[in-house]
């Protein structure tokens, strides 16, 4: 898989499916805007640099790994976007 293609399948995601709060978005704004966009602007264009070590029981990081598969994304930008989602409130 290369890199345009994890990049699109990454702008792609959905990080409502993970979390219970989501965006207030009525069926005709969702229509409209793609999710992506409200949760992730674009003006923002600022470089991963920071590291975090997370520990974790092995069956909930195998959960976690076996959903982002299936999201084809990556358990990083799983937590990326959560900590994104989570930190605009």
């Amino acid at each position: 898989m290369g890199l345009a293609e994890r990049e699109n399948k990454r702008k792609q995601s959905l990080v409502g499916a993970m979390i219970s709060e989501t965006p207030n978005i009525s069926d005709s704004e969702n229509e409209a805007k793609n999710v992506q966009d409200i949760i992730f602007p674009k003006e923002k264009s600022e470089t991963r640099s920071r590291r975090i070590n997370l520990l974790v029981t092995p069956s909930v990081y195998a959960q976690a790994q076996k959903k982002c598969n299936k999201m084809g994304i990556s358990l990083n930008e799983c937590i990326n976007q959560f900590l994104t989602s989570w930190t605009k409130n």
